[in-house]
């Protein structure tokens, strides 16, 4: 574990207009793999939630200090879900050959605090288990009961307690389309009765992603299909009754952007209908040149390469702040923008992390 001390500000990525300098020298733990697309949620009091699925490591953070509260490594995380109205972290892991249902406090004075933790049943550890299958986990709602479900290769199925065996079963469309040479389960998230899954269809060198709404509420009804065009990458969040969709382009030749038509940058979805309620379509400078859209705090963070520029939009695509890129000796990780103030993880060419807070006058 190294510490490193946070002297970045981000004099080293925005123009100096824009900001007031603000240097720290408190310290902030990262391990030595850690990675800057690290998920990020966020929690009152300027905290934060940082989950390397990857690592399987996650970790409560100080987002004013930089300090971290809490932190711990897992076989495997299968999910992760911040219940901020009752500040807790309900998370699914693998441990030694076993699956636990871990329920951690996420409040100010007691954050990591395990709360509970409960061994689910072995056969379905076995389910999931090294096949690459994906698992999510949702609390109990008015209308639906707490659930689990599973996204293999071939099928969705829904647990619930005492989790014997799968109450609902479907097998998605895209598996059974001729469209792609295969398709593999990607991610998949569940809030009240819907669940949607993720998956990476592959044809001729190509990708696609392609997510799957179910209604498990109406299991006989015809689940809706998103598709995403080729060759851009996408990332997903369920908000209330929305799909949130946001994307990242693959550089590359053949994996290269359709340069024919506009990208969907960011887009959300009710998730009854499937019907985008809002699309954030936008027209690069250069195609060829990657951009990078992250979704967190409500708010949209676009890292334009084309055109050199950061912008910052709410979630109804309202442009909050925009602002010429000026440092190649740095990459970001967006965290919030927040009563004035602009929250980055900071990578440098060393590959030493920082934790920036910057005002944006």
């Amino acid at each position: 574990m190294k510490k490193w001390i946070l002297t970045l500000t981000l004099l080293l990525l925005l123009p100096v207009q824009a900001f007031a300098a603000n240097p720290t020298d408190d310290h902030l733990s990262f391990p030595d793999d850690f990675r800057i697309d690290t998920q990020i949620v966020n929690l009152p009091h300027d905290q934060a939630v940082l989950v390397d699925i990857a690592s399987n490591r996650i970790e409560i953070v100080n987002l004013n200090t930089s300090m971290p509260l809490w932190n711990n490594t897992y076989d495997r995380i299968f999910s992760y879900n911040v219940l901020t109205s009752s500040n807790k972290l309900v998370l699914i892991v693998q441990h030694k050959k076993s699956l636990q249902k871990i329920t951690l406090s996420t409040a100010q004075a007691t954050p990591g605090k395990i709360l509970s933790t409960v061994t689910l049943p072995a056969h379905l550890y076995q389910v999931v288990s090294g096949n690459g299958s994906q698992l999510a986990w949702s609390a109990p709602t008015s209308t639906s009961k707490e659930q689990i479900v599973v996204q293999s290769s071939k099928q969705l199925s829904v647990y619930q307690a005492p989790w014997k065996q799968a109450s609902l079963t479907t097998t998605t469309t895209i598996q059974q389309t001729f469209n792609y040479e295969n398709a593999n389960p990607a991610q998949v998230k569940t809030f009240s009765h819907y669940v949607v899954a993720q998956y990476n269809g592959g044809s001729l060198m190509q990708t696609q992603n392609v997510f799957y709404i179910w209604d498990t509420a109406h299991p006989n009804v015809k689940a809706k299909t998103i598709t995403v065009p080729w060759n851009l990458d996408a990332d997903f969040q369920l908000q209330s009754n929305e799909l949130i969709v946001y994307t990242t382009n693959i550089k590359g030749n053949p994996l290269g952007a359709n340069t024919d038509k506009p990208f969907p940058i960011y887009a959300r979805y009710n998730l009854a209908t499937g019907q985008p309620v809002y699309e954030m379509i936008r027209t690069l400078a250069d195609r060829d040149e990657k951009w990078t859209t992250d979704y967190n705090n409500n708010q949209v963070f676009l890292i334009d390469n084309s055109e050199q520029k950061n912008y910052l939009y709410d979630r109804n695509g309202k442009e909050i702040w925009q602002m010429p890129q000026t440092s190649e000796n740095t990459v970001s990780k967006f965290i919030k923008y927040e009563n004035g103030l602009l929250y980055m993880i900071v990578e440098n060419l060393d590959h030493q992390f920082s934790i920036v807070k910057q005002p944006l006058l």
